[in-house]
């Protein structure tokens, strides 16, 4: 046995050896870091996929505009001008555009930002803590990513441009063997579009059912009519009798509130995202194999301490023994109250009404369990239900430099706002109210990241559903105007419209269906990366993506009824005609 100073040490596992870490104080605060890093990494792949939908419409875009200018390459080839000597020129012209795009851009962002840190401040997203600021380094990397994408999306179609048959180009019946229409390229560009923006969609469509659920989550208590607000005494120097007192002033005056059908306390605000743990010791297990011969924890349990009628002003139901009492005081003995989680995790198939644990090794026997309540939501909405405690507030005075109060109004919680200031003032006139607001808005508050990812990714996603619709309109709107005489004939020769909408139309949703399949293969896989950020739906829910998928269609559809139309009413003796 290993000993320290004579004293025995317990044995540890390697697993269980306390482990000190260092990291740089130059990647900025740990906590903002933990909390908004995932998020913002999501943040940051989507406008990557929604810069590579806009760059697949750019791409195409050149390619038609390469097949207009086959002639002018014909001609420059054919008076000795090098294959690489028209790429650079073709290239210069688009990442000249690509930079354009670029200032542009950054002029856009500084007032995105600004409104995106006001919606923020606004939503209670916390984002604004954030600071982002536009230095060196980002017009360096926009830069940088601009002059990229130009190269690598500029650099195909500058090729297809160059790669030009001389006589058929300069005698101008080129168009059928090298059109738009007929190119793989542009047609691949467009399934990809497609593709992506069912990924993004099915993203934001995940997220919009995760705030569903969290919107319509049981919480465990009532929200309703619940106005909620905190006092920090404890700055002001109140201490052991004086603070007892206080509260004791506040809360009777707080009950002759006219509209006040309820005010309790307690140590925390419920849906605070704040909570309070601790080891609990049960009384009469068995002493574990240690050093010290003393009982190890067996587990840990949420605790907030409350006034005697918390449970029935919050409305969380009391399924077993009693609730607290005025009488359960500082001089009376330590009880408690726990929820279901607690009874089910220390005491499984007991009766846990009597039952004595403690949150000490040496003071398993100091509480006593004489209620049991049902679960409800503690810290957030998200939370799983955990084991709680409910013990009064006066057998804790030490722990209460801090008292959330709650109160039950008979009407509008907010309208009551102007009588608790009152109140208060009338019982210290320094002392400030804090965090007043309805529990409705205190829950909402813990959905505000959720909430303000949710709209993102729908803004985004609705983005890119436009532009791929917008590409794939483009493209079937040149195959039109390069098949005008194939249809003139289609149509000389019998053709129906309904048949000229079949072959412009089935094109296209051809292309949209193959552009589906691919994003419906992609997202099986990356959606499983937003499983922490999702709440009780599953990455690959098989509704959202049915949903998603039916509607990107619908989209495509009518996508391709514009340039299907144009081409169903074309006549026949102008289409003859067309050169």
């Amino acid at each position: 046995m290993r000993t320290n100073g004579g004293r025995p040490l317990p044995n540890l596992e390697p697993k269980d050896y306390p482990r000190l870490a260092v990291d740089s104080g130059s990647q900025g605060e740990l906590g903002l870091r933990r909390t908004f890093a995932p998020r913002l990494y999501l943040l940051f792949g989507v406008v990557g996929l929604v810069l590579l939908i806009a760059c697949a419409n750019v791409a195409n875009l050149l390619l038609a505009r390469a097949a207009a200018r086959q002639k002018e390459i014909a001609v420059r080839l054919a008076l000795g001008a090098g294959r690489f000597r028209l790429i650079r020129q073709l290239l210069t012209e688009t990442v000249l555009l690509a930079m354009l795009g670029a200032g542009f851009g950054i002029l856009l962002a500084k007032w995105i930002k600004d409104m995106l840190l006001a919606v923020s401040e606004w939503s209670g997203a916390g984002m604004d803590a954030l600071n982002p600021q536009f230095d060196l380094r980002v017009l360096g990397f926009t830069f940088l990513l601009s002059l990229v994408t130009g190269i690598v999306f500029g650099i195909a179609p500058a090729w297809r441009a160059t790669r030009v048959d001389l006589t058929p180009a300069l005698k101008d019946t080129g168009r059928n063997s090298s059109g738009i229409s007929r190119s793989w390229l542009s047609k691949g560009l467009v399934i990809m579009q497609v593709a992506l923006s069912f990924l993004l969609l099915v993203g934001a469509g995940l997220m919009l059912r995760t705030l569903y659920n969290l919107q319509n989550t049981d919480a465990g208590f009532d929200r309703e009519n619940l106005l909620v607000f905190g006092v920090e005494p404890g700055q002001l120097g109140y201490r052991e009798e004086r603070l007892a007192n206080l509260y004791r002033q506040l809360l009777a005056r707080l009950d002759a509130v006219p509209g006040a059908r309820g005010v309790t306390c307690s140590s925390e605000t419920l849906l605070s995202t704040s909570s309070y743990s601790h080891d609990v010791f049960i009384a009469g297990a068995p002493i574990r194999n240690n050093a010290q011969n003393q009982p190890i924890e067996d587990g840990s349990a949420l605790i907030l301490g409350v006034r005697e009628n918390f449970l029935e002003t919050m409305g969380i139901p009391l399924l077993q023994g009693r609730t607290l009492r005025p009488q359960d005081d500082e001089r009376a003995p330590r009880v408690a109250v726990v929820n279901q989680a607690f009874a089910k995790q220390f005491f499984p198939n007991q009766n846990s009404i009597g039952k004595r644990f403690g949150f000490e090794a040496g003071s398993a026997n100091q509480i006593e369990i004489v209620g049991l309540s049902a679960d409800a939501k503690y810290r957030s909405l998200r939370d799983e239900i955990k084991p709680t405690t409910y013990f009064p507030w006066s057998q804790e005075l030490d722990e209460f430099r801090y008292m959330a109060f709650e109160m039950r109004a008979a009407g509008e919680p907010s309208a009551l706002i102007a009588a608790v200031r009152e109140a208060v003032r009338s019982v210290d006139a320094h002392l400030p109210v804090v965090g007043i607001k309805t529990q409705i808005e205190q829950s909402d508050e813990t959905l505000r990241t959720e909430r303000m990812f949710a709209r993102l990714l729908s803004l985004f996603g609705a983005l890119a559903l436009l532009l791929a619709g917008i590409g794939l309109y483009g493209l079937l709107a040149y195959a039109v105007a390069q098949r005008t005489q194939e249809i003139g004939i289609r149509v000389a020769l019998g053709a129906q419209t309904r048949d000229v909408l079949r072959l412009i139309i089935s094109q296209g949703m051809l292309l949209a269906t193959l552009g589906v399949t691919l994003g419906l293969c992609a997202a099986f896989g990356l959606t499983r990366l937003m499983q922490t950020m999702l709440y009780r739906v599953d990455p690959t829910d098989l509704w959202t993506f049915a949903v998603i998928a039916a509607g990107l269609l619908l989209a495509a559809l009518l996508a391709c009824w514009i340039p299907a139309r144009r081409a169903a009413n074309v006549d026949p003796l102008i289409a003859l005609r067309h050169d």
